[in-house]
């Protein structure tokens, strides 16, 4: 079984369904083991769901109060995709 550091590293990929297939079922095999990794994964999804619903307009320009490290960083991660 993968310990929750291993779970970790892969867990993006794992919600992004861009994992083997093994990988794929040892994820989910520790999310239903685990109540601290389950927990996680819920919150983070609800947190990519509440982001993008604060933008709704995915063409509106960005807020001014937006940091300028929170934008590069997100284009940066945007394009490792």
């Amino acid at each position: 079984m993968l310990t929750c550091k291993e779970f970790d590293d892969f867990m993006v990929d794992y919600l992004d369904q861009d994992l083997p297939v093994w990988q794929k079922f040892m994820c989910w095999l520790h999310v239903k083991m685990c109540r601290e990794c389950a927990d996680f994964v819920r919150d983070y999804q609800r947190t990519i769901a509440l982001g993008q619903m604060a933008y709704d307009d995915p063409d509106e320009p960005v807020p001014s109060s937006v940091p300028e490290e929170l934008i590069n960083a997100a284009l940066a991660h945007q394009k490792t995709k």
